[in-house]
């Protein structure tokens, strides 16, 4: 009796883990990885050697950037499976992301190698490794192995995508040239093959900016905020492109609502703060620049940055004593000035000497 019910038990046991594991798998098919994890805690405490869920839990984690509990996921499936499984060269295959999340090159490599030995010709390996090999300062061979992605897989819009960044970053591009048009026509499949993910209007309409192509650049940022309408960046971008077009009004409105997004940007501040000065509100400007100036101050503490953080900073110190010459407040102009010299940039010295009448 006593047997029996040993057994009942364990077998009920086995079937609220399974439970648990399809209430995972929705909500870590529909991107609720937090929640995921919750049932799948659940799953492996009633069943302790319930693989899927170590591996299901090990890509939820990864999806949270939790890259070292992903790694002893993995780990924890091949005490449990010693030998190799149909399966193996998958958890491989995840370990060595997490290892890239963690910058372990080297673990990532041997990881994605014996995932390669397994899968095979598997195109998500190569577009890895390809990460691994930018991520180290070898653009030609990550775009080798991109390049060996697409032959495999031709419709996975990430791949394109990587592959225009790569290229656009350390490819000398001139407008209309065959550069431009591989790197344009990587970021069209992208978005053809998924034309709602506003990533990748973001990275044309960024790449189209830099061209000079400014209409077609605002109609991309138009239509990411149309498709996330909380995206920071696009109004950011947005914003830019009108202050270039002296739309200073619209421009500061589009600061203002990234910076209702995310307060912490000082670059919001600074861009709205020029817009106010060219409207002549100093008095939100001088706010503007201010609040720039505090935040700038608070990352160069903590940033790894730290020169190209300083000169912004040296620049708005500069931006915020103009408003204030501006305002007729003189003696505080002179301060900025002087502590846009003190960090280093020497026009700040040179509109102390303007301004201030010290020669």
């Amino acid at each position: 009796m006593w047997f029996l019910m040993v057994c009942v038990s364990g077998t009920m046991q086995a079937q609220d883990a399974q439970e648990n594991f399809k209430f995972a798998k929705f909500n870590y098919d529909n991107g609720k990885f937090e929640e995921s994890l919750g049932f799948l805690n659940k799953a492996l405490n009633k069943d302790p050697l319930y693989v899927n869920a170590y591996y299901l839990r090990a890509e939820a984690y990864y999806h949270l950037e939790q890259y070292y509990s992903s790694v002893l996921d993995i780990n924890q499936i091949f005490k449990i499976e010693p030998n190799t499984t149909a399966f193996t060269g998958n958890y491989y295959l995840t370990r060595g992301k997490a290892f890239l999340g963690l910058k372990d090159y080297s673990n990532a490599t041997e990881d994605f190698e014996k995932s390669l030995s397994l899968l095979n010709d598997n195109a998500e390996i190569y577009y890895y490794k390809a990460k691994i090999e930018y991520e180290t300062g070898d653009y030609p061979q990550a775009l080798s192995y991109l390049d060996l992605a697409i032959d495999i897989t031709s419709d996975n819009p990430e791949f394109y995508a990587f592959r225009s960044e790569i290229k656009s970053q350390n490819i000398t591009v001139i407008p209309k040239s065959e550069e431009y048009q591989s790197i344009l026509g990587d970021i069209n499949v992208a978005i053809a093959l998924e034309p709602d993910n506003y990533t990748y209007y973001l990275l044309r309409s960024n790449f189209l900016n830099s061209m000079g192509e400014t209409d077609a650049a605002m109609r991309d940022y138009n239509k990411m905020i149309e498709l996330s309408p909380s995206t920071e960046d696009a109004y950011t971008n947005r914003g830019v492109v009108k202050m270039n077009k002296y739309d200073y009004r619209s421009a500061a409105l589009d600061f203002t609502k990234s910076i209702l997004i995310n307060p912490n940007d000082e670059r919001n501040y600074r861009y709205r703060g020029l817009c106010y000065n060219n409207l002549d509100n100093f008095s939100e400007a001088f706010k503007d620049f201010s609040k720039s100036i505090d935040l700038l101050t608070k990352e160069l503490s903590t940033t790894s940055q730290k020169d190209m953080i300083q000169n912004t900073l040296a620049e708005t110190y500069i931006l915020r004593g103009h408003c204030l010459n501006l305002m007729g407040n003189n003696a505080q102009a002179c301060r900025d000035f002087l502590s846009a010299h003190n960090l280093g940039v020497k026009k700040g010295l040179n509109y102390y000497r303007k301004y201030c009448g010290i020669y």
